[in-house]
């Protein structure tokens, strides 16, 4: 067959499902529903997927980006001394740069020129923080050794922070704002993606203080970039070996201290959050299933109706896999159609998360949006889907001999192809009781948890900051 030929029954085909869906309103209403709300939900959850499971760190070269954890004697990972880290970001070799930040985001009270003041979120990091990064800045600069040298006291804003309050005005690069009634001077401007470790509005540039004592303070979450070419196995040799050293030279705070180091991308999206991911994933990937079942089941009905009209093809020369292709093509525009719906349905999905999901439930990094990877996945999946659900239907209703299909009269449709349909039936109320159980478990465990007396009470209890 030529390839304009091909096109041309493509054309055709295309043309013939569109009359079949309008001449059979209620049929394909209910089929492009069912349809739809599985895409949807399938798209949704994948958009999940993808923020915690494939989309890399949106930073550069995120492959190199670490956390560090300071071991302790017993074995557990802890927050890490800001002596250690000094040491760790002077003397190892497999480090391009290495940086601390406060584990929690603070709050401070802005006040500027304009007489304007608001409390805004802050987080305390040390000097080369963005080094780490490889943030770029929008305006200005980021932290420096300089800064950390003379304990400068310097603030760098997000964007979406400077363009909310100060208009994204560059002028506001160098200029004084009291935080806390104290001074500081605004150094630069670093695009949102830099939250991923905390959403804050601000980073300020933590004390640099050098006392023995603090040797003793675990007091940092501590993050390092690889020299290029390095692998974590060598910078945990490398960190460790630096560790090892450093018990040596202070055997009264470091005996027995040692370094964790895993990727930043693990450390930031937990292993709760992946597991999560997953969970939700496949359970929606077998909603879609049942999906395919139920249209299948449709469309397995109307074929063996159309039984007839088929014959008739092939009797006038059609050729059994020129039928089974123009029944594929008819369940895939069927699907096309659902998958359109279906995309609408996840973006009010993904819309509304937002406002429903508690703020903090997932790490700034993960954004869940409908862009251009989930659009991708719903259109494959909706083809996949179309061809699925059309194959086993199209292959049913063809292996009928056209004699014996014009033969038949109304009394035996609903005989041909009752087997299949049997077991499409059964497949799916096996897995909708598969489903209802686990939802029902998962249920019963969350009321469990809920019940769990915490040993005080929290009701009428209230913090404030002064």
């Amino acid at each position: 067959m030529s390839r304009s030929s091909w096109i041309d029954d493509l054309r055709r085909d295309v043309v013939l499902a569109g009359r079949q869906m309008i001449r059979t309103p209620t049929f394909t209403l209910v089929a492009v529903a069912t349809i739809a709300l599985g895409i949807g939900a399938n798209s949704a959850i994948f958009a999940l997927a993808d923020a915690t499971l494939l989309r890399p760190l949106p930073l550069p070269a995120p492959d190199r980006l670490v956390a560090l954890w300071e071991r302790t004697p017993e074995g557990e990972r802890g927050l890490a001394s800001p002596l250690n880290l000094v040491d760790w970001d002077d003397r190892a070799q497999t480090l391009d740069a290495a940086a601390g930040y406060a584990p929690g985001v603070g709050a401070m009270v802005m006040s500027g020129a304009d007489g304007l003041s608001e409390t805004v979120p802050r987080q305390w990091v040390t000097a080369r923080f963005f080094d780490v990064l490889g943030a770029r800045p929008i305006a200005g600069r980021t932290f420096t050794a300089a800064d950390d040298t003379r304990g400068t006291r310097a603030v760098v804003m997000t964007e979406s922070f400077w363009r909310r309050r100060f208009n994204g005005d560059r002028a506001v690069v160098g200029q004084p704002l009291r935080l806390d009634g104290d001074p500081y001077i605004v150094v630069g401007i670093v695009p949102d993606e830099c939250q991923l470790l905390g959403r804050t509005s601000l980073w300020a540039l933590a004390v640099n203080d050098r006392r023995p004592v603090l040797r003793r303070a675990h007091a940092l979450l501590a993050i390092g970039r690889l020299t290029s070419g390095a692998t974590i196995e060598a910078a945990r040799a490398d960190v460790n070996a630096v560790a090892d050293a450093l018990a040596r030279e202070f055997p009264d705070t470091n005996a027995g201290r040692g370094v964790t180091i895993e990727p930043l991308q693990s450390s930031v999206v937990g292993a709760d959050l992946r597991r999560t991911a997953l969970l939700l994933l496949a359970v929606v990937a077998v909603v879609v299933l049942i999906c395919c079942v139920n249209v299948a089941s449709l469309l397995l009905t109307r074929a063996t109706a159309r039984g007839s009209e088929l014959a008739i093809r092939v009797a006038l020369g059609a050729s059994r896999s020129r039928v089974i292709r123009q029944l594929v093509t008819e369940s895939v525009v069927l699907a096309l159609a659902g998958g359109v719906l279906g995309a609408l349905v996840a973006m009010a999905i993904l819309a509304a998360a937002p406002s429903v999901l508690p703020p903090d439930l997932l790490p700034p990094s993960v954004v869940v949006t409908f862009d251009p990877r989930v659009a991708l996945f719903c259109a494959m999946t909706t083809v996949l889907v179309g061809v699925l659900f059309g194959a086993a239907p199209a292959w049913q209703s063809t292996g009928v001999a056209p004699a014996q299909a014009i033969a038949s009269d109304s009394r035996t449709v609903t005989g041909r192809g009752g087997r299949l349909r049997r077991v499409l039936v059964g497949g799916e109320v096996a897995i909708a009781v598969l489903l209802l159980v686990g939802a029902g478990l998962l249920l019963r465990t969350l009321l469990a948890v809920n019940g769990v007396d915490r040993g005080y009470g929290a009701s009428n209890v209230l913090t404030l900051m002064v």
